[in-house]
């Protein structure tokens, strides 16, 4: 081939493959410019595989039927697999989508094809087809399609179209870089539908694909010109705002296009990933419509640079406040928005702590006058009712049974009494006595109230009120005031019985919990075991405006004359607090809920006053294995269990322990709840019942009763010991386990 021989016509293919040549060196020099664009890499690929078809192209202008024709058609066959290829992972890439499994599948697929390609007749024969086109003076030869070459063309169309289809349904792509990219991918894909109907037999001029492959190299350079353009504004840009300690944005079509390290760290998102990112995606939803009229209003000129306070969600879903001013600017020769925000959420807490602060100071204050003042009438109060309860008890001891006064001077006594009864609900408000507490168990106290003729009077006025109980049999005791306690659940459980109109249920319930965090409410809390106490009712619930106020002295929303003084949930509240506990109350219109929780004694029988003698609960040879990760903790076990007659295999791990039970059946294991590292107390026991159903076990932890222990005790785990335990407690404790067994 000469080059007084070479077709004319051909110059074109030529020129193309020397510019796509250009532009595959350029796209490279990008790429190690900036090697984390790696989609880059990609448009420089499919600048190069628009080089390798129109070589192939070039040869088949300029060479009759032979291995030489052949070779370029096998040339632009694999340009254009290169092609497709390269298609999709700049489009993934660029895109930000996850692009493995493509590149797994198709990089597996696309080297089937290239080997079909290379080593068979199968896309391209031996034969070949001579085309006579307009314009062209020499016939134009190439190899012939093979048997799955139609097949081939295809695959090739429709993933051409697919591709299409991503740019088109992917949201958050710039509208002005889909548009060119879609273009570009048209372009090509239409000279392709003219090549095709030239290769099957259709009169018309010389193929074009050659400069779609141009084309759409040329588009996808155009769209990484200007992303290369655009981080080196966005450089300028961060190179003066890197360093500040507000966060700094630009938002241009709704979209975040910069944003300074401050902000990144603000909402926890990569600096690389902030093009995914809507302006409105990082606010709270109410405050969305807002700023959508700001953003629009200050675009038009319609409204001036203003100072804000807005909402934004961070990575892991918290709540911080900002206050941002927001500014129009031109960004990238457009419109846009800079917002300049800083974090005001610590001082909004601050502020909105300072003000419940207050508003509590001023209801204690509130609480301790009329609690002053209550205490001051109840003092006056007991000089005067000591005679209206005691002169009728003298007189009654004058008169005979048949007196028409007896029933008088008893009615006076019996309101005598009532008003004592008031008049302690007065002091206890007033807080002026010192309450004797002792370790009671509040089931007891529950059950002595239902049992009480204060109860059966309520019973007989609310007939249509069920009270229902779920007392848990295991309640630890609490130290209180067994009269005061009383007085609290017999004010709740009217205060319930008042607020149901007709029919309704009341539900006291009890149960053991563990506090980490302070109630609604509350500031701070001292953090461990406590007592709960529920009475809920099915009522209409409390209105809004009185939740505030329905622990204050005399605010009650009560028919005056039937019942009630104001005096009983102010009761509630200084008992509560006279006992170092808490009071939730939650409130709908399907019900209310108090909730109060008593700071629990130790896990231990509070009752018992003497110490158990050693031989209740000392061993008989029986064999326990002690599993716990900590070896001073667990040979100090094994010493104590030895000492109390047992023998014992000490394990370090809870897989060890799940090993070593297979082949060393045991009467008793003693598991500690939390292992680090490995599994854990649960899981550990969950495994040996697999093994051994049946298999005895008591969980020991220095934490509270968390949630794998209950279940563990569920499983069948007889006990759970609190660390640090005493040689009585962990005898009794396995001595009742072995026993339960036994039985």
């Amino acid at each position: 081939m000469t080059p007084e021989k070479i077709i004319l016509q051909s110059a074109g293919s030529l020129s193309v493959g020397i510019i796509a040549l250009l532009m595959f060196t350029l796209q490279s020099l990008l790429f190690l410019k900036r090697r984390e664009k790696t989609w880059y890499a990609w448009s420089a690929a499919i600048s190069f595989s628009a080089v390798l078809y129109t070589t192939g192209i070039f040869i088949e202008y300029n060479t009759p039927a032979g291995p030489l024709n052949r070779f370029s058609g096998i040339l632009e066959f694999a340009a254009l697999i290169l092609l497709i290829h390269c298609m999709y992972g700049f489009t993934y890439s660029y895109l930000g989508m996850n692009a493995k499994r493509y590149h797994l599948i198709a990089g597996l697929f696309h080297l089937l094809i290239m080997t079909l390609l290379w080593a068979t007749d199968l896309i391209v024969s031996y034969e070949f087809s001579t085309w006579q086109f307009l314009f062209l003076k020499s016939p134009y030869v190439e190899p012939s399609i093979g048997i799955i070459g139609p097949f081939f063309m295809l695959y090739i169309a429709a993933s051409a179209l697919y591709g299409m289809i991503l740019w088109i349904r992917h949201r958050q792509t710039e509208v002005k870089y889909r548009i060119i990219f879609l273009s570009g991918m048209g372009f090509w894909i239409i000279l392709g539908i003219h090549d095709g109907l030239a290769a099957s037999g259709v009169s018309t001029i010389q193929y074009m694909m050659e400069y779609g492959f141009l084309g759409f190299a040329f588009t996808v350079l155009w769209v990484v010109i200007n992303s290369y353009m655009d981080t080196e504004t966005d450089e300028k840009y961060r190179l003066i705002t890197e360093h500040a300690n507000e966060s700094i944005i630009i938002v241009q079509d709704e979209k975040i296009v910069f944003g300074n390290p401050a902000f990144c760290n603000l909402i926890g998102e990569p600096l690389t990933d902030l093009s995914s990112l809507t302006f409105y995606e990082m606010m709270n939803p109410k405050d969305r419509e807002f700023y959508t009229n700001v953003y629009f209003s200050l675009l038009k000129g319609e409204a001036p640079p203003g100072r804000h306070t807005m909402c934004v969600k961070e990575k892991g879903g918290e709540e911080r406040f900002l206050e941002i001013v927001i500014t129009a600017i031109t960004y990238r020769g457009r419109a846009a928005a800079l917002g300049v925000m800083r974090d005001i959420t610590e001082q909004k807490k601050e502020a909105e702590a300072l003000r419940d602060t207050e508003e509590k100071v001023l209801r204690l204050k509130k609480m301790e006058s009329l609690g002053l003042l209550a205490g001051g009438v109840a003092h006056d109060l007991n000089n005067v009712l000591s005679g209206i309860i005691n002169y009728p008890e003298l007189l009654l001891m004058d008169i005979g049974q048949d007196s028409p006064l007896r029933k008088p001077l008893e009615g006076i006594k019996s309101s005598g009494e009532r008003a004592v009864a008031i008049v302690q609900d007065l002091l206890t408000v007033a807080r002026g006595v010192a309450i004797q507490k002792e370790p009671l168990n509040i089931n007891d106290i529950v059950i002595s109230y239902l049992d009480s003729p204060e109860y059966t009077k309520l019973n007989q006025f609310h007939s249509g009120v069920t009270v229902k109980t779920a007392l848990d049999p295991d309640l630890p005791d609490i130290e209180g005031s067994p009269i005061h306690i009383r007085k609290v659940i017999m004010n709740l459980v009217s205060n319930a019985a008042e607020a149901i109109s007709d029919k309704g249920n009341i539900l006291i319930s009890t149960m053991p919990c563990c506090l980490e965090k302070p109630v609604k409410g509350y500031d701070t809390l001292n953090t461990g075991e406590y007592l709960m106490l529920s009475v809920a009712d099915n009522g209409p619930g409390i209105d809004p405006e009185d939740m505030e106020r329905i622990f204050e002295p005399f605010y009650t929303k009560k028919v005056m004359g039937r019942s009630g003084t104001g005096l009983g949930l102010s009761v509630v509240w200084n008992v509560i607090h006279d006992h170092k506990g808490y009071i939730d109350v939650t409130s709908s219109s399907e019900g209310t809920t108090f909730s109060l929780y008593f700071p629990s004694l130790k896990l231990v029988d509070s009752r018992r006053r003497f110490a158990v003698p050693v031989s209740e609960y000392q061993g008989n040879n029986e064999k326990i294995m002690v599993v716990d990760d900590v070896d001073a903790q667990r040979d100090i076990t094994c010493s104590m269990l030895e000492r109390l007659g047992y023998e014992t295999i000490a394990v370090s791990s809870g897989e060890e322990a799940v090993s070593r039970i297979k082949n060393n059946p045991v009467d008793l294991v003693l598991i500690d709840m939390i292992m680090e590292p490995g599994i854990n107390g649960k899981e550990t026991y969950e495994r040996m019942l697999k093994i051994r159903p049946g298999q005895k076990a008591i969980i020991v932890s220095g934490f509270a009763e968390t949630d794998d222990v209950k279940k563990t005790l569920k499983m069948g785990a007889g006990k759970y010991l609190k660390k640090p335990f005493s040689f009585e407690d962990i005898g009794l404790t396995i001595k009742a386990e072995l026993k339960r067994k036994a039985s």
